[in-house]
């Protein structure tokens, strides 16, 4: 279970903001005053809304209170809403205009797929605030709580936690409804050797050695054993003390004499080990700047465990650091834009943009937004394709948006970078400059070792294609890729029933109605009937020569690469051969209608046009394109893109 979509109105900076959350972690990015720590606020608020309702619910007996509950407006002063700092009432809302009454909706999802939206609203009211829950009846309201949750009386469990910059000389035993309420007033380092102390007594012993072995993890990468312990008793003492030893030979000493960075990870751990994580149907974490004083490599060891816990957590943090942004899945970055208004999905949401007409070199990754409002400069994309599981070398920066986006699709769990070389001559022509220099660069793997090639097969015959990808992998070490139809684009025409689904599904969008079962009728014709005019041009001896011309270009580019290793070459037929070759290859591809293999991206324009020209709406390949590509799913999957599933 967890909140899927949150709606913020008329709270601090945000008039009307909207979030789609990834169900386990979500890490919001921005500059100062972007809204980073607001959105905390919000949810922290939110929940705080939630509780005093809930135990309303709780202590209610007739069916007249429940009703007083859930459409009545209940007082609260300001000093006992904990989960926001705000020294005066109205500083909570919109432009601090107290008239500006602040919504907040969660959308909660269960394992189950079912999903409720619970709204509260907050005006202001004198010296405090009027809460109100929104959209639910009596009955309603009381079967949500006993249907949708199986923990009806305590179903959600919320930790938040601030940075820490020392900690407390002298802590006193507290309850835990004190302990709770500091950690949703944002105080939780106040009660941080109380919640150690409950981890230390834990019923199972492993709890509190795994929790120490995770510490040892991120501070020291398991290279230093770490104990802490304590002697203080609930029972006989009014303080609670722990010590510390790092290492065989260092000295115990107070917990309060650790450094800020291990106390910040101390404070982190002790959220992630709650004691509430089997006895609630869902937990919020929240962690304000958690890499705060926080070293780099810290950072990435620290993504980790925080990955690994938020299979049963949902977990919310915001920071600055570019470590750790770099270390995050796009899937759990959310980048807020300093706006009052808007809607904020992760990055994996957000297409790779169109930058320049012949863009060559590595193509920003959509970390770009990020790392440039961070203040680092263009240089830093290196660090991108250093840092990323797979280099992708493709002809154009049109190749790097549709093949980033398909493989979104997918949802590979990877990180990739491209490198856009302009064109297949230049691709044959540098590639061994490439491998030379990329090879003597490593982050655990060098760049050439992580690195694949995707090209078209533009020409080349269907011998010279499959033989191509094995050809360079033996004289470069390079993974490659070929592309089935002519071009990229021209995989569209490889399965036309596909074609007319993600048409009918882009002409819907622009406003017309026309069934897939009408559109594939006229793809199939319009393809037959232009593939069959088409072939004037490619029985022509003037077509034949220039596909030739280009074919021998290829294969003195391609033999260059085999003479550095004594190598017969790819492409071993003569002048006169290769003009036979590709008429007898122009002639097969019309025998088989297999046209997509000569069609250029042009050409799938012009199909596509008198495919929809009765719709009135035009059709550019240069544009649409990448618009069709972005309503493929995967039940639109063209196998002409089944390689990508390798990489």
């Amino acid at each position: 279970m967890h909140i899927s979509s949150f709606r913020i109105v008329n709270f601090k900076i945000f008039q009307e903001v909207t979030i789609d959350f990834h169900p386990e972690l979500c890490i919001f990015t921005g500059v100062n005053n972007s809204g980073k720590t607001t959105v905390l606020e919000a949810l922290a608020l939110w929940y705080e809304c939630f509780t005093k309702y809930l135990k309303l619910v709780e202590e209610s007996s007739s069916s007249y209170y429940f009703e007083k509950v859930g459409n009545s407006h209940i007082f609260y002063p300001l000093n006992q809403v904990n989960s926001v700092r705000s020294p005066n009432v109205d500083d909570i809302f919109h432009q601090r205009i107290q008239t500006n009454q602040i919504t907040l909706s969660a959308t909660i999802k269960h394992t189950d797929e079912r999903s409720l939206e619970i709204s509260f609203l907050i005006k202001e009211e004198g010296s405090g605030y009027l809460f109100s829950l929104l959209g639910f009846s009596v009955n309603p309201y009381k079967s949500f709580i006993g249907n949708f949750f199986s923990n009806s009386s305590s179903p959600i469990g919320f930790f938040f936690a601030s940075p820490i910059a020392a900690l407390l000389q002298i802590e006193l035993f507290s309850t835990p409804p004190q302990v709770n309420e500091a950690i949703i007033s944002r105080s939780s380092v106040s009660v941080l050797r109380n919640r150690l102390y409950t981890l230390y007594r834990h019923p199972d012993p492993n709890i509190f050695q795994q929790f120490l072995v995770d510490l040892s993890f991120i501070l020291y990468h398991s290279r230093q054993k770490i104990e802490i312990y304590t002697n203080s008793d609930i029972q006989r003492d009014t303080r609670v003390v722990f010590n510390v030893k790092i290492g065989s030979k260092d000295t115990e000493k107070d917990l309060a004499l650790l450094g800020s960075g291990t106390l910040q990870i101390i404070e982190i751990l002790v959220n992630l080990y709650h004691s509430d994580s089997g006895s609630k149907d869902m937990n919020l974490i929240l962690l304000d700047e958690p890499d705060s004083y926080v070293h780099r490599d810290i950072q990435s060891r620290l993504m980790l465990v925080l990955t690994k816990f938020s299979s049963s957590n949902q977990i919310f943090l915001t920071t600055h650091n570019e470590s750790l942004i770099r270390s995050a899945e796009v899937t759990s970055l959310f980048h807020l834009e300093s706006k009052s208004t808007g809607h904020y999905r992760s990055l994996a949401s957000v297409p790779l943009q169109k930058i320049q007409p012949k863009f060559k070199g590595i193509y920003p990754t959509s970390l770009k937004p990020i790392i440039s409002e961070l203040g680092a400069t263009n240089g830093l994309d290196f660090i991108n394709a250093i840092e990323a599981d797979v280099l992708i070398f493709v002809e154009g920066e049109d190749d790097a948006r549709v093949y980033d986006a398909l493989l979104r699709i997918q949802i590979r769990p990877k990180k990739y970078a491209y490198w856009i070389l302009g064109g297949i001559d230049q691709a044959f022509k540098n590639l061994s400059h490439y491998k030379t220099v990329f090879t003597e660069i490593k982050n655990q793997k060098t760049l050439w070792e992580k690195s694949v090639l995707i090209i078209d097969r533009d020409y080349l015959t269907d011998g010279h294609t499959a033989a191509l990808p094995a050809f360079l992998q033996s004289e470069l070490d390079l993974t490659t890729f070929m592309t089935d139809a002519y071009t990229l684009e021209s995989t569209l025409l490889t399965n036309l029933y596909l074609l007319a689904r993600l048409l009918s599904k882009w002409l819907d969008f622009n406003g017309v109605e026309i069934s897939p079962e009408d559109l594939l009728s006229k793809l199939e014709k319009g393809y037959t009937e232009y593939s069959k005019n088409k072939s004037l041009d490619w029985n022509q001896d003037e077509f034949i020569e220039n596909t030739a011309h280009a074919y021998k270009a290829t294969r003195e580019k391609l033999n260059e690469l085999g003479k550095k290793k004594n190598s017969p070459g790819l492409i071993r037929e003569n002048d006169i051969q290769i003009q036979t070759l590709v008429r007898k290859h122009i002639k097969k591809i019309q025998l088989e209608g297999a046209y997509y293999k000569l069609l250029r991206k042009d050409d799938v324009e012009a199909i596509i046009g008198m495919a929809i020209e009765s719709t009135g709406v035009e059709f550019s390949i240069e544009t649409n394109f990448i618009e069709l590509i972005h309503l493929v799913d995967k039940s639109t999957w063209f196998d002409a893109w089944d390689f990508l599933l390798t990489i």
